[in-house]
């Protein structure tokens, strides 16, 4: 009986992996900003083909903090928010871009990233689930497409 209950913890616990992991990263980006900034904004885009939604916690990164905001107006004046976490709808796409959701990163550990630079990130979902993600530095407006699958 011990060994059945184990079984079903064990599968119960790898099928719920499998629905996080079909999380995919689409264009992985971060803006390009002068050597003298503070911070620097990080955009993606993540696409949920799963049955159930998905909740991005956090970002991180070994060059520095990043923070989840969202970009709001108020008495049309546009001001920056932290958020706890960003919900993921199935089978829907939720866009960190310029205007609205987005990673904000600060605190370097290795100077402002340059133009060209890839960037390692860490996405983190609620469940403790991680996804690796590289993001170039890009001038803003300029293509990019790094796609990316969740990695455990």
């Amino acid at each position: 009986m011990k060994a059945r209950f184990c079984l079903f913890v064990l599968l119960s616990s790898w099928i719920g992996a499998a629905h996080a992991s079909e999380l995919m990263v689409h264009d992985a980006w971060i803006r390009g900003m002068p050597p003298t900034s503070r911070v620097v904004p990080v955009y993606l885009s993540l696409h949920n083909p799963s049955d159930k939604p998905l909740v991005l916690k956090a970002i991180s990164s070994p060059r520095g903090i990043v923070e989840l905001h969202q970009t709001l107006m108020e008495n049309e004046v546009m001001r920056m928010q932290g958020v706890e976490a960003i919900q993921i709808p199935p089978h829907g796409m939720v866009k960190l871009t310029p205007g609205g959701y987005h990673g904000m990163m600060s605190g370097f550990k290795a100077g402002v990233p340059v133009l060209g630079e890839e960037v390692a990130l860490t996405l983190t979902l609620e469940g403790g689930e991680t996804l690796s993600v590289t993001a170039k530095v890009n001038a803003q407006g300029e293509a990019h497409d790094h796609s990316m699958h969740m990695h455990h």
